[in-house]
């Protein structure tokens, strides 16, 4: 075993090292929660839409709880699957995770207070979602993600000027170009570095 000390620039060389592979580790799985969230969110709006143009009937938008439940079992499913593969969590992935779980419990209690007292629920939702896209890209380095972000949080000031059910398709909309897009931008630079190696 080697006793000897490492010098300064072999201590940097190793820290550089390791949060290149911790960054290298959590793109690899970067992809799926923008994916899991993005579809399920667009899902259950285009229900809700398409049930309450049918119907005219407000006991439809308690589908609107149906994308937590969904999501998070989607999530958990994907968390045991990555677990069972060996995954490790680094430090970034706990940091994403407790910034999402913060902005997702901030989400479900805005759309409980919607049913309690009318309120622009879809922007503020947008607003939220918009800016934990922007964080993720940021902390990530990856510029799809921040300028999705970016643009939900832009887009969001739709739900100002369209009144009605239709906001829905302007929410599915920006669900699409905030978290699905992005989902796959990241998933097929993941295949191609993969390749690559």
């Amino acid at each position: 075993m080697d006793n000897r000390i490492p010098t300064a620039t072999e201590s940097l060389e190793l820290i550089t090292r390791m949060i290149g592979e911790t960054r290298k580790q959590v793109e690899k799985s970067s992809h799926r929660p923008f994916l899991v969230w993005g579809y399920t969110t667009i899902v259950v709006t285009l229900a809700v839409w398409y049930a309450y143009t049918a119907t005219h009937s407000n006991a439809i938008f308690w589908l609107w709880f149906a994308i937590p439940v969904v999501g998070w079992l989607a999530m958990w499913l994907t968390c045991n699957k990555e677990k069972q593969q060996g995954y490790v969590r680094t430090p970034i992935d706990r940091v994403l995770s407790h910034i999402w779980t913060v902005l997702g419990v901030a989400g479900l209690i805005v759309t409980i207070a919607s049913f309690m007292r009318p309120i622009p629920v879809l922007f503020i939702i947008v607003l939220l979602m918009g800016s934990g896209s922007t964080i993720s890209g940021l902390i990530l380095r990856l510029q799809a993600i921040t300028v999705a972000g970016c643009a939900g949080i832009v887009f969001s000031l739709l739900f100002l000027i369209v009144q009605g059910i239709d906001q829905c398709l302007i929410f599915a909309t920006i669900f699409l170009v905030m978290m699905v897009i992005p989902g796959h931008i990241m998933q097929y630079q993941q295949s191609k570095n993969q390749s690559h190696v």
